[in-house]
């Protein structure tokens, strides 16, 4: 990550340089020297950048996204043959309504490797964050879990 990839990050999420210091556990100071390529950007910065970044597309108006999910199980390598196994892909203008179609979906079907993706297939929710999500929607309906963000 070189000082222009920071800044769009940074620009990107609409913060400024001691916002950014902040979420990073570091001062202005260190965000201006990179900012100005007195210093390299580390890469543990690096890293979490992009987590941070990854968790604020999980926000609920980030879209569109696309969902991927199969209705059943995945059968195992050495049993493929004659099972059918149909990889759904779904399109929506949010997180927050392909969120509430994988809720819909959990009451009727067995949902297998459910996964939120950006259009160019950014991995946004993986599968076991999202049952995450899912059961903790379900254990506080009326209060409406908050969708990381």
């Amino acid at each position: 990550m070189d000082q222009w990839d920071f800044k769009k990050w940074r620009k990107k999420l609409r913060i400024n340089q001691v916002e950014a210091g902040d979420m990073l556990g570091l001062s202005r100071a260190a965000v201006q020297c990179w900012e100005s390529e007195i210093r390299p950007v580390p890469r543990a910065v690096e890293l979490a950048c992009k987590e941070l970044l990854r968790r604020w597309k999980q926000g609920p108006q980030f879209g569109p996204v696309i969902l991927f999910y199969a209705d059943a199980p995945m059968p195992h390598t050495d049993s493929l043959a004659g099972n059918d196994l149909a990889l759904r892909c779904e399109p929506y203008p949010n997180n927050e309504s392909a969120l509430a179609r994988i809720l819909r979906l959990r009451e009727t079907t067995t949902l297998s490797m459910p996964l939120i993706v950006e259009n160019d297939g950014t991995v946004i929710w993986s599968g076991p964050e999202l049952l995450q999500e899912c059961e903790a929607r379900k254990s506080a309906p009326r209060e409406r879990s908050k969708v990381k963000g």
